[in-house]
């Protein structure tokens, strides 16, 4: 499955923000609070678009904690619940379509104030009644498939503890939403999982891009993970150094996905530059393998410039890769699309491409 495009609107800090024409590996740049994360997790919340339990996860991948449902205006565009999130995108040439509201406690239907009117209520009216004055109970997740064109509700409150999924709507898509310290805790289960589903060929296949002598992987006590490189005995991966870890995560994590979308926030952390042309080659191979689409976001020159060198070895002859440097300027996003000969051209030319 593969996405061609996404329109964002009052999710987060984005206002309005369309990208178009994604390939198989898709890479967002800009300097700090952009709005490069923001699209992951705009694309990671479409995905899951049934799921109203998302927005936890998103909050969570951030270290957020959600206290109680006002906590939830977190993903509301200037924590306005007045304004609400809307995501699309194709599919496969399918669209599909969310849209996030807030839910109401039953006893507040009236019209609903912002903060901003709140504020300027005289003194004197200050003791209108309670129920003049809305009280979010959760959010409302109203969603559609083109398809289908049927609208699906889902809903989610943290004071009342309940989670309401569509009885009619089931999530085709594959999507995984890769953070390091998450992932690098789930790599023994997904290595076990490979093991027993026998499909560690594929990852060792990718591996040997990255050191031919790799013949085979075995769990061991503890979760320990080792790896055949042809010696007497098995070598614990942690001997080879963190940066084959972080790597195996990020395989690992695609082939996890298999057929779907895999999403990596800051993809270079926790990586010397000098292993960033590995990781591509490594990662470019394992979307080819399993059949992944990936969307990912780095600050890194270098990690933009091993992308390209990985590629252009690959001798690929379609045109798979594309960088979006996303821009923010007086709170509106613009994005720029660059192919991989453009990335090229732009790094060769000291271009800041950042």
């Amino acid at each position: 499955m593969k996405y061609s495009s996404i329109s964002i609107s009052n999710f987060r800090a984005i206002e309005n923000l369309c990208i178009d024409n994604f390939k198989r590996v898709n890479v967002f740049t800009g300097r700090n609070n952009c709005g490069k994360t923001t699209v992951l997790e705009a694309l990671f919340q479409i995905s899951g678009m049934s799921n109203p339990q998302l927005p936890i996860t998103i909050h969570n991948i951030r270290d957020l904690i959600l206290g109680n449902d006002d906590s939830f205006n977190f993903i509301f565009r200037n924590l306005d619940f007045n304004q609400n999130p809307h995501i699309d995108a194709i599919l496969d040439g399918i669209k599909r379509d969310l849209i996030i509201k807030p839910k109401y406690a039953a006893r507040y239907n009236k019209k609903v104030f912002n903060t901003e009117k709140i504020n300027l209520i005289p003194e004197s009216k200050i003791s209108m009644n309670d129920d003049d004055f809305p009280v979010v109970g959760g959010l409302c997740f109203e969603f559609t498939e083109e398809k289908n064109n049927e609208k699906f509700i889902s809903e989610i409150s943290l004071s009342e503890n309940i989670v309401n999924i569509s009885n009619h709507y089931r999530e085709k898509l594959r999507c995984s939403f890769h953070s390091t310290k998450h992932s690098m805790a789930m790599l023994p289960q997904r290595i076990n999982k490979l093991l027993v589903n026998k499909q560690m060929r594929g990852i060792i296949k990718v591996l040997k891009e990255i050191d031919p002598k790799i013949s085979d992987m075995q769990m061991g006590d503890m979760g320990m993970i080792y790896i055949d490189i042809g010696l007497d005995k098995l070598l614990p991966i942690n001997i080879m150094g963190d940066g084959i870890r972080r790597i195996l995560s990020m395989i690992a994590a695609v082939s996890d996905v298999q057929g779907g979308v895999l999403l990596i926030d800051e993809i270079e952390n926790g990586l010397h530059y000098s292993t960033l042309k590995t990781l591509w080659k490594a990662l470019l191979k394992a979307a080819e393998v399993y059949n992944v689409q990936l969307f990912a976001t780095t600050h890194s020159n270098e990690c933009i410039d091993a992308l390209v060198s990985s590629y252009e070895e690959s001798n690929q002859e379609s045109d798979d890769i594309r960088l979006y440097r996303i821009e923010k300027q007086d709170d509106k996003h613009r994005v720029f699309e660059y192919s991989a000969e453009m990335i090229a051209t732009g790094i060769d030319n000291i271009i800041e491409m950042r």
